[in-house]
């Protein structure tokens, strides 16, 4: 949850009561007004509620979701920038890499050159993430779920996010 909400309109109260109606609708309406928050109207991102760091796992998943459908559907890898390199663009990759891995083993020119750009542009943090998403899916796929190897939150909300696309998958493609 946020730290700066203004003390006029104080602390939200309990979820689904009408007080949270309320409240919810004057918070959106400052957000929007004052901070010129975007999220006030979302609620994957709790209507602006949430923390930077919240916001930043949310997003983490949006994507790892949004590019394991696009490597599944075998669209095009996300753009490549070599400028700005963050945390998610790699995430990004991982999850075509991984959907795309549910179509075909083939390597091809985009694949080749992904791989190459991932392996170059690692650290501890992208393993981890890394790492979250393939073991996620993999264990949605069919396995059970297991103990994450890192409890750190960038790793849970990977392996989360890719777990649920691969349980999705696999009720999808389940033959009963």
């Amino acid at each position: 949850m946020r730290d700066d909400i203004p003390e006029w309109l104080g602390k939200p109260p309990h979820r689904g009561s009408e007080a949270w109606e309320i409240w919810l609708m004057q918070w959106r309406k400052y957000a929007r007004r004052e901070l010129k928050d975007d999220a006030a109207d979302n609620p994957e991102f709790d209507y602006g509620l949430l923390s930077t760091e919240e916001r930043w796992r949310v997003n983490l998943r949006l994507t790892i979701k949004e590019n394991i459908e696009a490597g599944r559907e075998g669209r095009h890898p996300p753009e490549v920038s070599p400028k700005s390199v963050t945390d998610l663009n790699h995430a990004a990759f991982v999850s075509w890499q991984v959907g795309r891995s549910t179509r075909t083993q083939d390597l091809d020119i985009d694949t080749t050159s992904l791989e190459q750009w991932v392996a170059k542009r690692i650290n501890a943090r992208r393993q981890r993430i890394a790492h979250g998403i393939r073991y996620g899916f993999l264990a949605g796929l069919g396995a059970e779920a297991t103990a994450p190897s890192w409890s750190t939150p960038d790793y849970v909300a990977a392996y989360e996010a890719a777990w649920e696309m691969g349980n999705c998958i696999a009720i999808e493609t389940d033959p009963r």
